[in-house]
This record gives C-alpha cells, sequence and structure tokens, in this order.
C-alpha cells in the first residue's frame, strides 16, 4: 500500500457511499471531505447520478475536484463552459425501446431523463443479468452497470474508469495518485483505475473481490474509517 501522502485525489462515489441506509447525507463524512480539502487533498465526485445533482453537492461542500456523472460519461467543473462528453446516447436508447417491447411496463425509466447526456437509467424492477443476456441475444451492444438504485445503460465504452482518468488528468495528476471509494457493481472499473481502491462492508462481493481494502463499516460511517485509515485526519 501506498503511503497516504502520495495520494493527491480522492475519487469517491455518492449513494451508498457518502449517504446513511436512508440514502441522506451522513454529516460526518460531509465534514471528513471538508478536511480533506483543507489538507489539499481535491475530492471527486463519480457517480451514476446526473450532473445537476453532482454539481450542486460539490458546490455546497466545497470540493475543488471535477465531477464524474452518468458512470463515466460526463464531467464537469464550476467555472467550465460547458461539460466533456464522452459517450453517447444512441444505443443506450436504442436498447432501452428493446427492452420496452420485450418486457413492457416492467421497463421503467428512473428519474427525468432530460437530464442525461449519455445514459439512460431505469428501475430495478428486472435483475441486472437478465437485461444483459436479452440485450446480447438482440446484438445490441450497451454497457449495462448496477448501482444499486438504478439499472444504467450506456455506451459501450464508459464506464467510470474512462471518466476518473480526465477528471484526475485535468488537476494535473495520474489515476494512480488517485484513492477511490465505492459501494457498487458500477464502482468496479472505478476500483481497478486507480492506485488503491477501498469498497465499503455494504459492498456486493463482486466489488470487494477487486479491492485493496475494504471497510469494517458500511454506507458513509465505511466512507469516514477509510479516509482516516488512509489520510490519517481527525
Amino acid at each position: 500500500m501506498k503511503a497516504y501522502r502520495e495520494f493527491h485525489v480522492l475519487v469517491t462515489d455518492v449513494d451508498g457511499t457518502l449517504t446513511s441506509p436512508q440514502n441522506r447525507l451522513h454529516l460526518p463524512a460531509v465534514e471528513a471531505i471538508r478536511k480533506l480539502e483543507e489538507q489539499g487533498i481535491h475530492v471527486v465526485f463519480c457517480s451514476g447520478n446526473i450532473l445537476c445533482s453532482l454539481l450542486t453537492l460539490g458546490f455546497y461542500l466545497g470540493t475543488s475536484g471535477p465531477v464524474v456523472a452518468e458512470n463515466g460519461g460526463v464531467i464537469m467543473k464550476l467555472g467550465w463552459d460547458i461539460p466533456l462528453i464522452l459517450g453517447s446516447k444512441e444505443m443506450p436508447l436504442k436498447a432501452f425501446n428493446m427492452l420496452r417491447e420485450t418486457f413492457g411496463e416492467r421497463i421503467k425509466e428512473a428519474g427525468d431523463q432530460f437530464y442525461r447526456f449519455t445514459d439512460i437509467a431505469i428501475r430495478r424492477t428486472i435483475d441486472r443479468e437478465t437485461i444483459v443476456n436479452t440485450l446480447n441475444e438482440a446484438g445490441i451492444k450497451v454497457n449495462v452497470l448496477d448501482s444499486g438504485y438504478a439499472i444504467h445503460l450506456c455506451d459501450v465504452n464508459v464506464h467510470k474508469a474512462i471518466g476518473v482518468r480526465k477528471a484526475v488528468e485535468t488537476l494535473g495528476y495520474k489515476s494512480e495518485e488517485a484513492l477511490g471509494i465505492g459501494d457498487g457493481q458500477n464502482d468496479i472499473e472505478l476500483l481497478q483505475e486507480v492506485g488503491y481502491g477501498i469498497a465499503l462492508n455494504n459492498a456486493p462481493q463482486i466489488l470487494k473481490d477487486v479491492a485493496d481494502y475494504v471497510t469494517e463499516k458500511s454506507y458513509g460511517e465505511g466512507f469516514v474509517e477509510a479516509v482516516e485509515k488512509i489520510f490519517r485526519i481527525q
């Protein structure tokens, strides 16, 4: 494991990572983020959530890094004129329409898709494996990611790793100089991309298997445990 002082960037998921089981922001996690920023550590939010939500969160928490939205498909920082778009919505839309034809009203959009640039989020009414198999049989190539809150139909070339790489580069660092924390299946590429990956205890086993460290605690409490262990904040 690298010494904590070698990490200049912390990349973190949001829902299930900075929140309570009730999906409310865990206040000690918020305080930990502010302490990291005071120490000169750039905090980057990397989520399947929409861009405007992450920008608002970053504004109020005072983070200095860009945000990575839509599982790596969109990058933006306050002060930029336009977001950096890393994927296309063409195939995700085709996949959604095909699933709707196959499963009917069981396929429901998760939230307002108007604000999404590169992916389509659907409710978890059908398991990811069934969706993947159905799309494969139809020859429709998209990346299907499960955030634990929605199933995301993404451009086949989009995942959190590509977004993290670009975001960290904008700060003048390399991915190996970043530490990552997550709790979902869609965080696998994030933890594989960074120099040191941490899975929270509430994460599925598939994420724990690729992590360098798994916290004893879950949700926001696990996030605080992780940053206190690595960065020695109090």
